[in-house]
C-alpha cells in the first residue's frame, strides 16, 4: 500500500490521526494503526481507505513489481 500517498490525501482533507482517518473510512483506529505499521490490509480497508479519499485502487495499492525489488 502506497502509505505516502494516503497521509498526502488523508492530510489534504484535515485527517493526521490515525484516528481522523479511521473515522472518515468507517473501520477500526487499530486497522490503520497496523497500515501504517506495514501490515497488509483487509480488502474491505482497502476499499474504505480508497474511497474515503478519492484514491483509485491501483494507485493505492501498486503492482509488486512496481514496489518489491526482485533478487536476480
Amino acid at each position: 500500500m502506497d502509505i505516502d500517498l494516503l497521509k498526502k490525501k488523508a492530510a489534504a482533507h484535515g485527517d493526521v490521526t490515525h484516528e481522523e482517518i479511521a473515522r472518515r473510512a468507517g473501520i477500526d483506529r487499530s486497522a490503520v494503526t497496523r497500515v501504517f505499521a506495514g501490515t497488509v490490509p483487509t480488502l474491505a480497508n482497502t476499499t474504505a481507505l480508497a474511497w474515503a479519499y478519492d484514491i483509485k485502487l491501483d494507485e493505492l495499492v501498486p503492482r509488486a513489481r512496481d514496489k518489491v525489488e526482485v533478487p536476480a
